[in-house]
């Protein structure tokens, strides 16, 4: 089968970078691009959904690593409380030794029971959209709690001991308890004047130039941290999503560009390398399962004179319009509809023989007249009509796939030298199949078999 002069312009197809360009991915992408580049941004919240990711991100990171190191802050918790009974049995005054120590207990156990009840909640995934709360409840009494416990000790020395700890708590909630920054910096803010109103009102020793100083410079200093881990985190963030969307539209481009590769720009049928391939593959198992393969040949009737009538835009319209209708007619997974080449369209037919592949003729026939379309320039009637060859193989040694292309393609052939608007079975069988009524009302000037 040759293909003319009468082949109709193929539309352009967009290019699939620029379709992506307008992706949301794409459009995500830039966002990140322009956070990344203005660090005053940076600093504020992320966008909606990506700050909402990021804190969820944040959030489950901290409870893999406490759950990772539940041993480790066990074992090193207890060696804070060796250290600390040393500390304090050796240093404390001999006179005040059992209140001293009574004092360290109640400090050392309630720390425990806080640590102990963030370990239990990190290990309940159903508390985990919880988590900003209950650590920092859990934050906001340890700290407060061992403040006020810095000054309960009777010794000023153990006392100066005791806010080194506070001052290490002060480091774990800025930067391990993975708490927003401004409710970290609140937390450690009220902690510490709650503390130092519990201390006033029950007359414990303090020392207001240096509990100013240390609590100041710990807020002052954990901020600053937890500032910069932030920072370091929100771009961490952004970095890693924009790498993940580049590897999602690149998938997508790779997509695109299979699908191209595989699809007539112009109808969206799939085109004749993808035809190729697909029979290929078909006639293959149709040889080794032994089954009838049938191919129908479809030619637009007069299609040149239709362009030089309506002009070539009216023909690519005409063509698709004619190429969405074929493809309503591939019901089966395996079936197939193809352009072939200019007005030319295949339909493949695996598992179908003669008999199914002529009646699916005449109602491929029966619903491109139904379109209607006009075409004052045919001599097979008023609208647009087809020609259709049709073949039938089941593979053996003695044929091939040029067989059935051959034949569907005679088919066409005598369609065309009976008048068009025609179906035509080559080789012509011994027994014609039985012609199935279309209803065709309203085209009866248009019809023939």
């Amino acid at each position: 089968m040759q293909v003319g002069d009468n082949t109709a312009p193929a539309t352009s197809l967009p290019h699939p970078i620029a379709a992506l360009s307008q992706e949301p991915l794409a459009q995500e992408r830039t966002a990140i691009i322009e956070l990344l580049n203005d660090n005053g941004r940076l600093r504020g919240a992320l966008p909606h959904n990506m700050e909402k990711d990021y804190r969820q991100l944040v959030i489950q990171r901290a409870i893999s690593v406490m759950q990772a190191n539940r041993w480790t802050t066990i074992l090193f918790y207890l060696f804070i409380g060796l250290i600390t009974y040393q500390q304090v049995h050796y240093v404390a005054n001999p006179a005040y030794l059992q209140q001293e120590m009574m004092i360290w207990l109640a400090i050392y156990l309630m720390g425990g029971g806080v640590f102990a009840a963030i370990g239990a909640l990190v290990y309940n995934p159903k508390l985990d959209r919880y988590y900003s709360y209950y650590m920092g409840t859990a934050s906001f009494l340890g700290l407060c709690g061992m403040i006020v416990a810095s000054s309960a000790f009777h010794s000023p020395y153990i006392n100066q001991q005791a806010s080194y700890l506070v001052i290490f708590i002060y480091m774990l909630v800025y930067s391990l308890a993975s708490l927003r920054l401004v409710v970290a910096s609140l937390i450690g803010i009220f902690a510490s004047f709650l503390a130092l109103a519990v201390i006033t009102t029950f007359h414990l020793p303090v020392d207001f130039g240096q509990y100013a100083q240390y609590t100041g410079l710990s807020n002052v200093i954990g901020f600053v941290i937890a500032f910069m881990i932030d920072q370091r985190d929100r771009r961490a963030f952004l970095q890693a999503r924009l790498i993940d969307i580049e590897k999602q539209q690149l998938n997508q481009l790779s997509q695109e560009m299979a699908r191209i590769s595989q699809e007539d720009g112009l109808t969206g049928l799939a085109n004749r390398r993808h035809f190729n391939e697909t029979l290929a593959r078909e006639w293959a198992i149709a040889e080794r399962e032994q089954y009838p393969v049938s191919l129908m040949f479809i030619d637009v009737d007069h299609f040149k004179p239709y362009n030089d009538t309506y002009g070539h835009l009216e023909g690519d319209k005409t063509l698709s319009r004619v190429g969405r209708t074929l493809k309503k007619m591939a019901k089966r997974p395996a079936d197939l509809a193809a352009r072939y080449g200019g007005e030319e369209f295949v339909l493949l037919l695996p598992k179908t023989d003669i008999d199914g592949a002529y009646v699916l003729a005449q109602e491929v026939q029966a619903a491109i007249d139904a379109l209607a379309i006009p075409h004052k320039s045919s001599k097979a009637g008023k609208y647009v009509s087809v020609s259709i060859g049709l073949s039938c193989v089941i593979p053996n040694d003695n044929n091939s796939i040029t067989t059935l292309i051959d034949q569907a393609d005679e088919g066409v052939y005598a369609a065309k030298k009976a008048g068009r608007h025609r179906i035509r079975i080559f080789p012509v069988p011994d027994v014609m199949p039985v012609r199935k009524e279309i209803n065709t009302d309203g085209l009866k000037e248009n019809k023939g078999i």
